[in-house]
């Protein structure tokens, strides 16, 4: 069998950063200071050490960086949070304390990963025996954890220890996120990846990619970008762990996540009450928002609002600013309900919640300043959006062919606040056969002036400014921007450019089969068919 190693390594490199550098498109960190214990506290650390190992079975090894007595404790109560069966997880000895995570020797140390989950492993279609194949490095299975986790809020930190214990406990159980059933019920699909010096009968990569026809993959943190569940099935099932814990509205978002994990991860245990009563996701949140509104539970509402932010709601949104709008009413009779409800506002995705703030500053009910002196207003204020959203590249490309179709898909994460801004989004593209002129062999765009999921995929052909074919068996390079026009106030921002390099062969199946029936296997240093 002809070796493919050289770009598969490529490639390689891409797919095990998604896995270990888990939180690599997460917001920036919270910027309190990260507390370091200056006194003589190693008898005092030995004994909160053998408390956890005692508890849970796991050992906590310093590795550059010593552990202190708060973050052992703190620790210790995210892990105590789990279920059972995440005490003693197979494979599983300990958790690393470091001061950064390598990704390699040539970037050096990375300062803002708050935390990792090793193995890596590599994502291989094996023509000799036609499947698909997860290869994993021969390395422990370890969880570590970084100085940036703990310059998290505690509730953050706490959600991505869990979020490591669950990669961890999805490893040791031969990836159920791999599984047929979970790949299903999640509707991931197979896209396969030619090769760059490939043939008929050269091994290729494969990627799991989200559909952009589902809204809602797995809940995120307030501090995640939305798109962060659609990366692949491991950050999906992970989320959905999370999720299961701290997210009341979870088992009405994702019933089928729900109750898998129920079954197969949490041994039955659950963290909420369920309502026999409520049947359905909008009719649990119309239910929250009666019982706050007439109770004047104004806390209550902005708590709805955070749950709501971890998807893609757009309709129900819709009518609960309204009922906000409704609630207001177009005199203050309160200060504290105008500033409760007014910054709870920024957690829905929708232009009308940011009329609604303008209307409370025209007003002279709230100011500016006000707004922006809380974290998740200024984080898509006008300034945040213009210098710093606006500039993020499209990321997750890919390429494909189906039914005679050239198709990229990507996702756009600044797609949601370019909406909310009253921003019409165009997208933007140019294939060049690499080593040739710098003319374009094709270029086009298309424009979307409705928000969205984030997750993208644009036809090539009905895009193109022309009529094109793509040459067989070339490497081609694609470059690919955002740009973001306000139709009313003039002002355009343009994204940095993203690009892929590719190969077309009309004869390669770009879309693998659903179920794929992928089979975990041997070590990646132990291949014989690859160097």
């Amino acid at each position: 069998m002809r070796s493919t190693w050289k770009s598969i390594c490529f490639s390689f490199l891409i797919i095990v950063v998604g896995w270990g550098e888990l939180h690599g498109q997460d917001l920036a960190p919270s910027k309190r200071p990260f507390y370091k214990y200056k006194g003589d506290y190693g008898e005092q650390v030995q004994a909160k050490k053998s408390k956890f190992k005692e508890s849970f079975g796991y050992e906590l090894i310093d590795m550059g960086q010593n552990w202190s007595p708060n973050e052992i404790e703190i620790i210790h109560t995210a892990i105590k949070q789990l279920p059972a069966t995440f005490y003693g997880v197979s494979k599983l000895k300990a958790l690393y304390r470091l001061e950064n995570i390598v990704l390699n020797s040539d970037q050096g140390p990375s300062e803002d990963v708050p935390a990792a989950t090793l193995p890596s492993f590599s994502t291989i279609y094996e023509n000799i025996t036609q499947s698909y194949k997860v290869f994993v490095a021969q390395q422990e299975l370890r969880v570590e954890l970084y100085n940036p986790l703990f310059y998290e809020e505690r509730l953050d930190l706490i959600n991505i220890i869990q979020h490591e214990m669950a990669h961890a406990f999805d490893f040791s159980k031969g990836f159920l996120s791999f599984s047929d059933e979970w790949i299903s019920l999640t509707k991931f699909r197979v896209l396969h990846i030619f090769s760059l010096d490939g043939d008929k009968e050269s091994d290729f990569l494969y990627s799991l990619v989200d559909d952009p026809q589902v809204n809602n993959y797995a809940p995120v943190s307030t501090r995640n970008l939305s798109t962060y569940s659609r990366q692949n099935p491991q950050e999906d099932f992970a989320n959905s762990v999370t999720a299961y814990i701290h997210y009341p509205y979870f088992r009405y978002t994702h019933p089928l996540r729900y109750k898998y994990l129920k079954k197969n991860v949490f041994d039955g245990k659950e963290y909420f009450r369920n309502d026999p009563r409520i049947n359905g996701f909008e009719e649990k949140v119309n239910s929250d928002m009666e019982n706050a509104l007439v109770k004047g539970a104004w806390g209550d509402i902005r708590n709805i609002f955070i749950e709501l932010s971890r998807g893609y709601f757009p309709e129900l949104e819709k009518k609960i600013i309204k009922r906000i709008w409704d609630a207001l009413g177009t005199m203050s009779v309160s200060p504290e309900k105008d500033k409760t409800l007014g910054l709870a506002t920024c957690y829905l995705m929708q232009p009308e919640g940011l009329e609604l703030r303008k209307n409370l500053i025209r007003s002279g009910r709230m100011s500016v300043k006000e707004f922006l002196k809380d974290p998740r207003c200024f984080r898509d204020s006008r300034d945040s959006f213009e210098k710093n959203i606006s500039k993020w590249s499209p990321s997750n490309i890919y390429f494909y062919q189906d039914r005679g179709d050239s198709f990229v898909k990507f996702m756009d994460p600044a797609l949601a606040t370019a909406y909310v801004r009253g921003f019409e989004t165009e997208y933007f593209w140019k294939i060049f056969i690499e080593g040739e002129s710098k003319k374009p062999l094709t270029e086009g765009r298309i424009k979307r002036d409705t928000g969205g999921n984030g997750s993208i995929q644009v036809n090539l052909m009905k895009s193109a400014n022309n009529k094109f074919q793509l040459p067989t068996g070339q490497i081609l390079r694609m470059e690919l921007g955002a740009r973001r026009t306000h139709p009313r106030i003039f002002k355009n921002f343009e994204s940095e450019k993203a690009g892929i390099r590719f190969i077309f062969q009309p004869w390669f199946n770009y879309l693998g089969p659903n179920p794929p029936s992928i089979r975990v296997t041997t070590p990646l240093n132990s291949l014989k068919n690859f160097h």
